[in-house]
């Protein structure tokens, strides 16, 4: 169950966090991210699901698209309960019952918040797992993003289901995100690493390779990382596509503009370092 495509949980305090885009005439309605201004996006908190299992944010505000947000969060921290409830249940009375999740916040404004899952689980058997997984919303929009159509040079593919659960996350493919991703892994200076991860790396099989895909303003662009096996887990690496590389691929510009407005400004959490978070709006 390694980098299974699922989702996630919350903060541990509301943020108020600078530089973001939800203005309209003061009514809060989401602008595009072509029309950022300083305003804040407001993440409040919620109480914890269970022990080590965080509940997510939601967005503050009444606007009809924060409210679709926060409708999906609301099924989202629902399918957790379930699922460390099942955790348990399939252990029995054997090893395991174990289902724990944390948040991070790759971006949260202007024009779009991504949240991460952090998950670790075991449910008895062999081995435990763990995953990442990431969901960017447009609040322009109140859903999450479309990302075959903000990155159309890339010919992305979702991984679409039938009867998945509420907590599904497709994951993306395409032959450019696979070759350049390729490229990036087999140019890492680690020549070890890279010797032994290199049969996953091969462009042909990274061509159907699925990835999660996130907007990303803490490392400053849109970032990708594979779902491999379990005996391949050290080589699930993210990899970050830049601004220049972005308008290669024909990004929509307006997401281009707001990564960077997010970058600029430190619309991410946690951080390490306070004195990293940027500049207050």
């Amino acid at each position: 169950m390694t980098n299974s495509p699922r989702l996630f949980a919350g903060a541990a305090a509301a943020l108020l966090l600078g530089a973001c885009s939800q203005a309209d005439g003061g009514t809060g309605a989401a602008e595009p991210a072509s029309a950022v201004s300083t305003r804040a996006v407001i993440l409040e908190a919620r109480p914890g699901l269970g022990t080590d299992v965080e509940a997510l944010p939601r967005l503050a505000g009444d606007t009809p698209e924060i409210a679709r947000i926060n409708a999906e969060l609301d099924r989202l921290d629902a399918a957790a309960v379930q699922s460390a409830a099942d955790c348990v249940e399939m252990a029995g009375e054997g090893p395991g019952g174990g289902w724990s999740r944390s948040i991070t916040q790759p971006m949260t404004g202007p024009g779009f918040v991504t949240l991460r899952e952090h998950l670790d689980v075991y449910c008895g058997g062999a081995y435990p797992s763990t995953s990442q997984t990431a969901v960017t919303y447009d609040l322009a929009k109140g859903q999450r993003i479309d990302w075959p159509a903000a990155l159309p040079g890339l010919n992305l593919v979702l991984g679409m289901f039938e009867d998945m659960p509420a907590d599904y996350v497709p994951l993306v493919r395409s032959a450019a995100l696979g070759a350049w991703f390729s490229r990036r892994m087999l140019a890492n200076p680690d020549a070890e690493w890279v010797e032994q991860c290199r049969s996953f790396f091969d462009a042909e099989a990274m061509a159907e390779q699925g990835f999660n895909i996130w907007a990303d303003a803490e490392n400053g662009g849109v970032s990708v990382q594979p779902e491999l096996p379990h005996v391949a887990q050290a080589c699930a690496e993210r990899a970050t596509l830049t601004p220049v590389e972005l308008q290669s691929f024909s990004a929509d510009a307006g997401l281009i503009a707001a990564i960077e407005a997010a970058k600029t400004a430190g619309n991410w959490a946690p951080k390490e370092d306070a004195a990293e978070q940027g500049p207050s709006a």
